[in-house]
């Protein structure tokens, strides 16, 4: 008998604003001032948030930033999960790629998504969809791409 899932995955509210920044400043993520709660998924048990993860839209372009789980709740499908639920949304809302800055150690993990290497000279036009993109962090990223449609 399989065991049943103690986590589930739903959009964020506004009371989900403090967890969402405490999980990404105990995880030592880069600060976003451009992030905007009602743009995240969260994991949660009954009791707290153990993962976070956005997704922004514009036009027909998505991004996906701020993936975070909390470390005690790793290696159990939590991170795949928020990633999935934020490429299917993009689906829905008929977009036809998504973009992701990843850390090298990060790379493999998109991959299983779908995600392929784009080209970096690209992280200029894309500067319209986050302040990420201009940040200094994100030079030493890897700029990754999803085809959707």
């Amino acid at each position: 008998m399989a065991l049943a899932r103690k986590w589930k995955i739903r959009r964020a509210s506004d009371d989900d604003d403090l967890a969402i920044l405490a999980l990404h400043k105990a995880l030592n993520r880069p600060s976003r001032e451009d992030s905007r709660t009602s743009e995240y998924f969260v994991a949660s048990t009954a009791e707290s948030v153990i993962g976070c993860a956005a997704v922004r839209k514009n036009g027909d372009v998505g991004y996906l930033y701020g993936l975070a789980v909390d470390k005690a709740w790793r290696r159990r499908g939590i991170g795949h999960a928020l990633t999935q639920e934020r490429l299917d949304w993009l689906r829905k809302e008929t977009t036809n790629s998504a973009y992701v800055l990843a850390m090298f150690w990060n790379v493999r993990f998109f991959k299983k998504h779908g995600f392929e290497l784009a080209d970096r000279s690209l992280v200029r036009e894309l500067a319209h969809l986050h302040a990420d993109f201009s940040q200094g962090w994100s030079a030493r990223s890897a700029l990754l791409r999803c085809k959707l449609q």
